[in-house]
Parts: structure tokens; sequence; C-alpha cells
């Protein structure tokens, strides 16, 4: 059972102590036993203390804490011989246990709280009925707290399933969804491109055969590769869909390693990334890389993710040497910067000196 343990709510808990200790003593003459009370009263302020910082680990201190504070309070009573304010400890330590005890440990405390008030003053019956009704109405109002903050706690915990559940369920959705596009992915066009690369291999075989020129033979042999590579992209792209987003690091890496003399290059923390950015920064380290293997094959191709100031760039640089003038059409520039407006991005592609640079950065 939870319980507001905020600055305020100590102060409350707290103020009241040392107006009690002071009321007991104020006028010292009338108590009977001195040294008692003295006794009693450190205790059961001792006792007001650990209840009023709720200083209740290991568990036991607090209902521990209540029964002391409770038999403190009845015995400084009994020092002081007659009605006085050392009945505010008795009070206190009834309505912490109907707040924070269990029901049958409360209803322990209480009635044995009754019986020492009961005996320290039944030589002076005025008012004690009264008193024990109220603090049967003490203990019922702490209880009826206590039992209104449980509920108030299983309806936390209700909302917090019901939208863990919706949560799932959402999850479910897409994952079906995605294995509905990874189906249809493979069924049409990796089929179409397998099928496709096949032929181009039948028709690179008849040319050879008939001794076609060799700039066909070349043509044949690029449309193949190209088929080849779309025939990997394609499984990739299923790949992808059937199974869980992986960590953008080991995601990136994983791109590298499939494309030769490539380096993968991580600096600073990822910072927070929805599902959108982090499918954005690999679609697009994905495509720059596939876009390397078919327009400058084996080049030198350099990857690097960093992370400052807010925001996330990703720059994917190859050196291949000066770009032609039909190479840019080939780098699939529309598809990038589409994904990275659907993403809030920033993307960046074009010639460098020495090969093509894309950059995408994410805030």
């Amino acid at each position: 059972m939870t319980e507001d343990r905020g600055p305020l709510r100590i102060v409350g808990n707290l103020i009241w102590l040392p107006i009690i200790l002071v009321a007991t003593f104020v006028d010292g003459t009338r108590i009977e036993h001195l040294a008692t009370a003295i006794v009693a009263a450190a205790v059961a302020g001792l006792a007001w203390t650990v209840l009023g910082l709720h200083l209740d680990s290991p568990p036991w201190v607090g209902p521990a804490a209540t029964v002391v504070l409770a038999a403190a309070g009845a015995a400084c009573l009994a020092a002081v011989g007659t009605w006085s304010t050392p009945l505010a400890f008795c009070v206190y330590a009834v309505i912490v246990a109907g707040v924070r005890l269990p029901a049958p440990a409360a209803v322990a405390i209480a009635a044995g709280t009754g019986t020492g008030v009961f005996l320290v003053l039944r030589t002076e019956p005025a008012g004690l009925p009264v008193l024990l009704l109220g603090l049967v109405a003490i203990l019922l109002f702490g209880m009826g707290r206590r039992e209104s903050r449980r509920r108030a706690e299983q309806r936390e915990l209700t909302l917090v399933a019901g939208a863990r559940v919706t949560e799932e369920h959402a999850r479910a959705a897409a994952l079906a969804e995605r294995a509905r596009i990874a189906r249809d992915v493979h069924d049409l066009l990796a089929h179409s491109l397998s099928a496709l690369a096949v032929q181009l291999q039948g028709a690179r075989l008849m040319v050879l055969r008939d001794g076609a020129p060799p700039d066909t033979v070349a043509q044949i042999e690029r449309a193949q590769r190209l088929a080849a590579d779309g025939l990997a992209e394609a499984r990739r792209a299923v790949t992808a869909l059937r199974t869980e987003p992986v960590d953008l690091a080991a995601g990136l890496r994983s791109l590298v390693d499939d494309t030769p003399a490539a380096t993968l290059e991580i600096d600073g923390e990822p910072g927070p990334l929805d599902a959108t950015a982090h499918e954005t920064i690999l679609r697009t380290a994905q495509e720059a890389l596939s876009n390397v293997r078919k327009h400058a094959p084996g080049a030198p191709v350099e990857v690097r993710l960093s992370h400052h100031e807010g925001a996330t760039e990703l720059e994917v640089r190859d050196h291949a040497g000066p770009p032609a003038a039909t190479a840019q059409g080939g780098y699939g520039l529309v598809g990038m910067a589409e994904r990275a407006a659907l993403a809030g991005a920033q993307l960046d592609a074009g010639p460098m000196e020495d090969g093509w640079r894309v950059r995408l950065t994410i805030r």
C-alpha cells in the first residue's frame, strides 16, 4: 500500500509532536510521576518521528513503532494521572494503524490502545465512553482511507494492464501486416526477379554461343548483376519484415558486412529515436550502400553514425573517384528523400571530389 510521502505531508505529520510534548510538561507540578512521564514521552516522540518520516524499512519497523507509540502514550498518560495531552499519542497510533496496517492488526492495536486508556482513566469515567467511541471512529476513518487508496491503486493497475493489452494487440496487428507484406514481396517481386535472372543467364549463354559483340555481352551481364542485386535486396526486405526491428548499431553493422571495403564508425551515445527514425536510418544506409555496390563496386565506403547536440546524423561516403554525369539517377534520391521527409529528417546527397556522399540528419 503506497502513501503520500511528500515533504508537506511529512511536515504535517511532525509539526504536532513538539506542541504535544510542550503541552504535556507545561505544568510539571501536576504530574504524579515526572521521571516516568519524561521517559514515556521520549519513547513516544521517537516512535512518532519514525512513523512521521515513514521509516518503514525493514517492514516490521512501522507496525512496531505504532505499537510502541500507543503503549508509550498510555504510559505517559498514566504517569500524569489524569486526562491530559498524552492522549494525542494514543489517537495518532490508532490513526496510523487504520491507514497503514491490515485490518486485523489495526483492530488489535486499536483495541489494545482503548483498553490501556480505559485502565488509566477508569477512576475518571467522565467522557471516557465518548473517547472510546472516538477511537473507534478514528480507526474506521483510517481503514476507509486505506481501502480508498487500495481501490485507486487497483484502478491504476487495471488501466496499465488495459494499456498493455492494447499495445500488444497493436503490435500483433503490425506484425501480421508486416508478414503479409513480406509474403507479397516474396511471392511477386522475388519470384519475378529470380525468373528474370535465370532468363538473363540463358540469354548470356545464347549470345556467347552466337558470337555476339562484347558490348552486347557486357550489357546482358550488367542486367544480370542488377537482377541478382535486386533479388538480394528483396530477400533482405522480406527478412526485415519477418523479424523484429534490430538494434540500430547492429543493423548498420550487418549492412556494412554485406558491402566489400565498407567500414562503420559510431560516435557518441544514441539519443531517443522512435521507430520511424530508426527505420529511416537503416533504410537510408541500405539504399546508399546498395547504390555503391551497383555503381561503384569495390570502392572504399565509409559509414558514420554520430549523435551530438540532440541530433543523430548518418553519413555514407564512397571514394570511387569523380562520379559520372549520369550517376546521380542511380542513387534512388527520390525514395530516400521521401522517406526522410516522412521522418521529419533532412537529407543531403550529392557528388564530392572523390565520390558520392549521402547525409541524413534527424533531430
